[in-house]
């Protein structure tokens, strides 16, 4: 048997339209074209499946049974068709991505790398930015979407949890609380404290102070970009607190990072999308592989990504 799609199409064509004529100009096909199309339908199955006369065509008993088989099929092919086409979509194109400056140094790097190699065709553009200047890319759509510490979602825009990081005490490698198997806050903070820019060192100090009232943040130097806190750290004005992510950086200064208990500190790190505003294919494909990249511990822990320094 060999029966074709547009064969298929010709007969439901023809059952849709109610008539010859109309079906013909929907196909754009002659008449005649859209007959031999149905008598080879015919032919092929050995049934008729319409019933003609000079007024008015009309399904047999056959072709009643016959069309909702001829949809399906139709259908089936139509969604794999428009399935293949979406994944090529998505692995062409150009995406354009805020992230704070820590991630963008110490993250973003390597998920771009092995993006890369999976989706060679699409370009990807990342803007490093301060905390607060993420979110006001995406909504001025300078950028498909922002990675950022997660806050309360500003009006229009969306937010989604992509990995979760923990802070950590960063000082010298030769300073004394490295050699302690356990550190807390209320040690590290006998000594004197480097702060980054308002937004971390509030949300730091409340999450300070919801475990101790006494635990109050007094900075000794506020400093507003990440490297300056390093360089600062690294000539002994102080110590610093950073995610996790951090740590691939600290090589470079002569630091380490200490996993500082009472408490735990945790931060959120989320997508920051314009709500009503559907990402573009190769948008989409970049998002999925970050989830996919931060749900992988062997990944996530090549970048520095959360742990203990110490036991």
């Amino acid at each position: 048997m060999n029966v074709t799609i547009k064969q298929l199409r010709a007969f439901v064509n023809v059952v849709n339209a109610g008539s010859f004529t109309e079906a013909a100009k929907r196909m754009y096909v002659t008449q005649s074209a859209l007959s031999l199309l149905l008598r080879e339908l015919e032919s092929e199955l050995g049934v008729r499946l319409l019933d003609r006369n000079s007024r008015r065509t009309q399904l047999s008993t056959m072709g009643a049974e016959f069309y909702p088989l001829a949809i399906k099929v139709l259908d089936d092919l139509d969604m794999a068709v428009n399935s293949t086409l979406q994944l090529h979509e998505r692995q062409r194109g150009s995406v354009r991505v805020a992230c704070t400056l820590l991630y963008g140094q110490a993250l973003m790097p390597q998920i771009l790398a092995e993006f890369g190699e999976r989706y060679p065709a699409i370009t990807v553009r990342m803007l490093d930015l301060p905390n607060e200047q993420v979110l006001a890319r995406v909504l001025a759509d300078e950028a498909d979407f922002g990675v950022a510490p997660q806050r309360p979602t500003p009006a229009g825009l969306a937010q989604e949890r992509l990995f979760q990081d923990r802070i950590q005490l960063i000082c010298p490698r030769e300073h004394p609380l490295t050699r302690r198997k356990r550190v807390s806050w209320r040690q590290a903070l006998a000594y004197p404290f480097i702060s980054l820019p308002l937004d971390f060192t509030v949300r730091l100090q409340a999450d300070l102070l919801a475990w101790s009232a006494s635990l109050t943040l007094k900075p000794q130097h506020s400093v507003s970009y990440l490297t300056t806190a390093l360089g600062m750290v690294k000539w002994g004005h102080g110590l610093t607190a950073l995610p996790s992510y951090s740590t691939p950086l600290l090589n470079a200064y002569g630091l380490a990072g200490i996993a500082v208990r009472d408490p735990i500190i945790h931060r959120q790190i989320s997508l920051f999308t314009k709500r009503g505003h559907s990402l573009s294919p190769a948008a989409t494909s970049l998002v999925d592989f970050m989830h996919e990249f931060m749900a992988s511990p062997a990944r996530a822990a090549s970048t520095g990504g959360p742990h203990q320094n110490r036991p």
